[in-house]
């Protein structure tokens, strides 16, 4: 008996942390779009519901950054809003039933790559936030991200460092995952760039003559 009992609480744990949360991002916490000028794109990331409960969703602007020309709105299961606005409450989420937030933007007038990220959590776990982030690029470049590519930067010895085909003149943009620019400069392939950063994860987004780079990166120093 006491070895059965064991078992079901060893599997009921692991359920736990498997479920723990109740849902999950689909079919990322992080989506790409490549469009053109005044061509709308939609992004939509769903909350899977994995649990019986009902859940409920609170969400906030982290961070947007794009040209004061572009256009882009939010919509979540209860309302579909006219801007960014600031935050909301979703509806209830029944089981079986899937949470959204979806943004709709469409880049007018001028070319370039726009960013745009909420905060989410579910109501009764207010500490388990979670970043979405939606980046949209309509820069008239081609889009490498990490699945892709075969081209990328590594971190060593607090320095970042390119490996692949060369490129001058680069600009590298360095973003917190709480969407503030650390740093923005122009850079060749050749040359290491230093790096002055906190532990953490951070998006590198690098822009050439004819590409556009998206890298997520972590910093970890030594004790």
């Amino acid at each position: 008996m006491r070895y059965i009992l064991a078992v079901f609480v060893y599997l009921f744990l692991n359920s736990a942390q498997i479920f723990g949360q109740g849902y999950y991002h689909s079919p990322n916490d992080t989506l790409i779009a490549v469009t053109s000028l005044d061509q709308q794109v939609t992004l939509n990331i769903t909350q899977i519901h994995t649990s019986n409960d009902t859940l409920q969703f609170v969400w906030e602007k982290l961070n947007v950054t794009m040209p004061i020309e572009w256009e882009a709105t939010i919509c979540d299961n209860s309302n579909c809003y006219l801007s960014l606005v600031d935050a909301g409450t979703t509806l209830p989420v029944l089981p079986g039933d899937d949470g959204l937030l979806l943004i709709h933007c469409t880049p007018h007038t001028v070319m370039s790559v726009g960013i745009i990220q909420y905060t989410m959590y579910e109501i009764s776990s207010p500490n388990d936030i979670d970043t979405l982030t939606w980046i949209i690029n309509a820069s008239g470049l081609s889009v490498i991200t990490n699945s892709k590519q075969k081209e990328y930067f590594v971190v060593s010895k607090n320095q970042l460092v390119w490996m692949g085909n060369p490129f001058t003149n680069a600009t590298i943009s360095i973003i917190s995952m709480t969407g503030q620019q650390i740093e923005e400069t122009s850079l060749n392939s050749s040359e290491p760039l230093n790096l002055n950063l906190q532990n953490g994860n951070y998006w590198i987004l690098m822009k050439t003559d004819s590409n556009f780079y998206n890298q997520k990166i972590t910093i970890q120093h030594e004790n």
